[in-house]
């Protein structure tokens, strides 16, 4: 080590001579103010080790309730959202008895589902584990009906909705105040405390209603729960939105407590009051799980202040033992540690250990917490120089990336010059039905791959679209195209690739089937500072409100080819864009202001994209 690095022997233990007594003096001040206070503080740390413990205990409670809770949802999403499920319900049948093996299959597979465990080992041994009860109410819209149950049972199976029609939480879901309803009652020929979930079931198809999933489990599970989570003095309180007991150690089944004193005074989703409860006063904590449902962890003020003696007394005997042993230790303490830091502290400081052309030189002071900080420090300065070395490598890979995508961009040259090849034998040969696709088809490349720029002029996006609506008319014959843009629209600046997928969709899912009598307009307009461009067809439309909303509630980060099939059926994805990319590459562009938005037509489908007005391009 370098000797500047050392500090000579006698100004460290003069300086330590110079303050040890002014410090020891402070600490015995310091050790007398404690020994007043010591008794009040651990007091208080106590109470907040208990409030802490039982809120731990709520916490416990709440996560392993909503985890169960969580699953019954999702085992009804699975059944709503499952294909072969939609197959078999969006079926028709001539006779009746065609549907048999349709309706052993689904049997079967909610049989299968119903074997799922609802707890995830809670760890309770008084509690046997339970399964799901999943069945299908059916309405008359679906082509199992005729063979469903006549009679609903909260059993496992596939019933018609006809018991249904005049219980609170059906109407309730048919209402469409809600997508799932909860509720609990008693089940079955022994009364068994059952909770349950219901979920309309639409078809994706047309979006018509033709069953309920409902999900039921046996309160046992939650039973095992706050076994698990028992308090030594206190008791949990689980109750549904209309203060009926769900489960609890101090009241039965499905109890009203919503007009007691301490449940009116619950104000929030969360929080804790402090309430009187049988002539004794209690804290309430308080916690809303996502379906409305109310947690409550009752406490008595008592338990928090049940060891104040005794820590009063543990107070005093610390604080006088460390009155005693402050002077022994006093000095001893402050030459090993402060020493050792402040050598550390000049090594640091060195260039050549800045610079890492050399290490961190090593010390032994004796004491554990000095040596573990000195070589903690010496493996940050390693970490950090690897760390440096990593990011200029990981520097260059990006600019030799970089470099490679530079390179790849010659390919669509050589795409044109093919293209321009196969147009010039096309004339030669008096083709000119050929050659007026292949020029089609080499300006929706030209314009579509567009050197990579984000934006484009409206009059050069208006060109990709008709290139490709060319293509398309030589597929549908009788398909006409209405473009109609202001000529002064025509220079302003616009995300590119906006108008084809929109064109696309209408082509692939609004003249799905149909070869005669198709209609597409394009027009643009200027609207309270915002461009509007408009693609309409007279196709077989969609639900705008309901496009709109899936437009809103789909997060960005499933914008990436991975997102589900959901959203690429109900947007579709004809050239693997899509109406939701185009939403959501004018929203990166522009603003959550802007975007897509589907307008209710008389006719067709009907969508608008809405733009910022950019400065105008040069045509």
């Amino acid at each position: 080590m370098d000797a500047s690095v050392v500090p000579r022997r006698g100004r460290p233990s003069s300086l330590l001579l110079r303050i040890s007594l002014p410090v020891f003096a402070l600490i015995v001040t310091l050790i007398a103010l404690f020994a007043t206070s010591a008794s009040y503080i651990l007091i208080r740390v106590q109470n907040d080790h208990t409030r802490q413990m039982a809120e731990q205990s709520m916490k416990f409670v709440y996560r392993n309730v909503e985890y169960q809770l969580d699953t019954m949802n999702n085992m009804a999403a699975f059944v709503v959202s499952n294909q072969s499920i939609e197959n078999l319900l969006e079926s028709a049948y001539q006779q009746p008895f065609e549907a048999v093996g349709d309706l052993f299959t689904l049997q079967s597979n909610l049989q299968n589902l119903s074997l799922l465990s609802l707890l995830s080992d809670t760890g309770s041994k008084s509690v046997v584990q339970q399964s799901y009860v999943v069945s299908v109410a059916l309405e008359p819209e679906s082509g199992l009906y005729p063979l469903a149950a006549d009679r609903f049972d909260p059993v496992t199976g596939i019933f018609k909705d006809t018991d249904l029609q005049n219980q609170a939480w059906y109407l309730a879901l048919r209402s469409g105040e809600r997508q799932t309803v909860w509720w609990a009652q008693k089940a079955g020929r022994a009364d068994a405390p059952m909770i349950y979930s219901a979920t309309k079931k639409t078809s994706i198809k047309d979006g018509r209603s033709i069953a309920t999933v409902i999900v039921g489990a046996d309160t046992g599970s939650i039973r095992g729960v706050f076994d698990n989570a028992s308090l030594a003095s206190g008791y949990h309180l689980l109750m549904d939105a209309d203060g009926r007991v769900i489960f609890s150690e101090r009241y039965g089944f499905l109890a009203s407590v919503g007009e007691l004193p301490y449940v009116r005074a619950l104000a929030g989703s969360a929080g804790s009051v402090t309430a009187k409860i049988d002539g004794a006063r209690h804290r309430v904590m308080y916690e809303t799980l996502e379906n409305g449902w109310k947690l409550l962890t009752v406490v008595p003020e008592s338990h928090f202040n049940r060891y104040a003696f005794a820590i009063s007394a543990i107070g005093g005997i610390t604080a006088a033992a460390a009155l005693l042993i402050a002077g022994v230790w006093l000095r001893r303490i402050v030459v090993r540690v402060t020493v050792p830091i402040t050598r550390l502290a000049r090594a640091i400081q060195r260039p050549e250990v800045l610079e890492f052309k050399e290490p961190l030189p090593a010390q032994r002071s004796g004491i554990y917490e000095v040596d573990a900080l000195n070589a903690q420090f010496a493996s940050m300065l390693v970490t950090l120089h690897g760390l440096v070395e990593k990011s200029f490598a990981e520097e260059m890979e990006r600019r030799q990336l970089q470099l490679e995508l530079l390179n790849a961009q010659i390919n669509p040259h050589f795409l044109y010059n093919t293209l321009d090849l196969i147009n010039c034998r096309a004339i030669m040969a008096g083709d000119l039905e050929t050659s007026a696709i292949v020029r089609s088809l080499a300006n929706v490349f030209r314009y579509g791959l567009n050197r990579g720029q984000a934006w484009i002029s409206l009059e050069e996006e208006l060109k990709q679209v008709e290139a490709y609506l060319h293509i398309q008319r030589m597929m549908i014959e009788d398909m006409r195209i209405d473009v109609r843009v202001p000529h002064d629209l025509l220079p302003m600046s616009i995300v590119h690739f906006i108008l084809q997928p929109l064109a696309e969709n209408a082509i692939i899912h609004g003249f799905a089937g149909r070869s005669s009598g198709c209609l597409i307009a394009i027009t643009a307009r200027l609207e309270g500072g915002m461009l509007v461009l408009r693609v309409e067809d007279n196709g077989a439309g969609c639900d705008p409100d309901r496009m709109n909303r899936a437009l809103r509630e789909q997060p960005a980060a499933e914008s990436h080819p991975g997102r589900d099939a959901v959203a690429d059926s109900a947007f579709g994805s004809g050239t693997g864009y899509g109406t939701l990319n185009v939403h959501r590459r004018i929203q990166l562009y522009g603003g959550k202001a802007f975007g897509l938005r589907y307008v209710a037509a008389a006719e067709g489908t009907c969508v608008e994209a809405v733009l910022p007005i950019r400065p105008r391009m040069p045509v």
